[in-house]
């Protein structure tokens, strides 16, 4: 029964992790495959009419911006140097499995005594990922 009882809690924590990450790797993805295409594609038109077309684009393919961070827009550049496009941006996801903590906030600094039992596991439960797409013309 222990067996069982593990396994079955073994595979759905699997499960319910990997629901909640693969949206994100998806969305990175569809976003690597604008910028990839942009860059291709546009290289011979203006760094303005390429930025319009990546941000177009991203709501063509089905990118989630509610999931993105707002840096994802400030740090999207655009350039072209030497006839080349260069598209890229940086920007951070923080995946808590088990929500927010509630009786701390994560970016300040806090004393392990005023966290909540509940919260301690929270805090454990954290997911950080850092992307950075970045495509240039070949």
């Amino acid at each position: 029964m222990f067996k069982w009882l593990f396994w079955l809690v073994l595979i759905g924590s699997s499960v319910f992790v990997g629901a909640q990450v693969l949206p994100i790797y998806n969305n990175n993805m569809k976003i690597d495959n604008v910028f990839e295409g942009v860059a291709r594609n546009l290289a011979s038109g203006s760094a303005a009419d390429a930025r319009s077309r990546v941000l177009g684009l991203l709501a063509i393919q089905g990118v989630d911006r509610e999931a993105l961070p707002d840096t994802f827009i400030e740090n999207l550049f655009v350039e072209k140097n030497n006839g080349k496009l260069q598209i890229g941006s940086e920007y951070h996801i923080t995946l808590w499995l088990l929500g927010e903590p509630v009786s701390v906030d994560p970016d300040e600094e806090y004393k392990a005594s005023d966290v909540e039992p509940m919260d301690k596991l929270r805090l454990r439960a954290r997911m950080d990922f850092d992307f950075a797409p970045y495509q240039e013309t070949p």
